[in-house]
């Protein structure tokens, strides 16, 4: 009878070592395994929730450049000499009419020498006097600041990439349009309150207001009301938006 369970005993440790052997194997296996995987990093929230919304409304800006802009741009910009980027800043207002209808126009950030910003601002201003693009039914207030990025010289196949724009989706590339055109724009988070850059939104400065101590530490971001959009002619919103 003690034979028997010794045998028993030896058996049954056998098949026990064999399976943790097995199990030992198969842990290693999959540490291996996991290791070769790239980490899987969460995705940040892009425009305060809004992606959708601010890609659609670039692309409505695009369309306007599109259409309106750049057959009467073309051929000045090309006698603009030099290389590089040049921000530009766009002030429209409420027409009245359904549209925004542009008012100003100054150059924000460039690559260019003083003498080809004057040239590129000339032809700029000829190009967008007394155009107008549509309002959305979201568009709020009585103005609208449009800071975009556009490239000296434009591409040669302007047209391809204007289609490829019309195509994306987003969250590709990085910065406002694709390229790395910085995020002008102010909302508001919702909990815990606070101000947020982003390339669609309300025109800046936005401020925290603090209701005091007797409100039960109530806040609210105070905005200008004014709409505001960044980015650029040849993409939309990309992977990267600094807060």
């Amino acid at each position: 009878m003690s034979l028997l369970n010794n045998k028993t005993f030896n058996f049954l440790a056998g098949k026990l070592m064999s399976c943790v052997g097995v199990a030992f194997i198969l842990f290693i296996l999959s540490a291996a395994f996991s290791c070769n995987k790239p980490a899987v990093e969460p995705s940040p929230e892009l425009e305060g929730g809004n992606l959708q919304e601010s890609i659609a409304a670039q692309k409505r800006i695009n369309q306007y450049f599109s259409s309106e802009v750049l057959p009467k741009l073309k051929t000045c910009w090309d006698r603009v000499q030099g290389h590089g980027t040049i921000e530009m800043k766009y002030r429209f207002e409420n027409d009245a009419k359904g549209g925004w209808a542009f008012k100003s126009l100054e150059i924000g950030k460039s690559d260019l020498s003083q003498d080809k910003n004057t040239a590129a601002l000339a032809c700029m201003k000829g190009a967008v006097d007394a155009t107008r693009f549509s309002r959305d039914a979201s568009d709020v207030g009585d103005s609208y600041l449009i800071d975009w990025v556009w490239p000296v010289p434009l591409p040669p196949d302007t047209d391809q990439q204007m289609a490829r724009m019309f195509g994306a989706s987003g969250g590709e590339g990085t910065g406002c349009d694709g390229h790395g055109a910085p995020a002008k724009c102010m909302t508001c988070s919702g909990y815990p309150v606070e101000c947020k850059t982003v390339c669609v939104g309300e025109e800046p400065p936005c401020t925290i207001k603090d209701y005091g101590p007797g409100s039960g530490g109530l806040k609210a971001c105070v905005v200008e009301g004014k709409k505001c959009a960044s980015g650029g002619l040849f993409g939309v919103v990309g992977g990267v938006i600094m807060y």
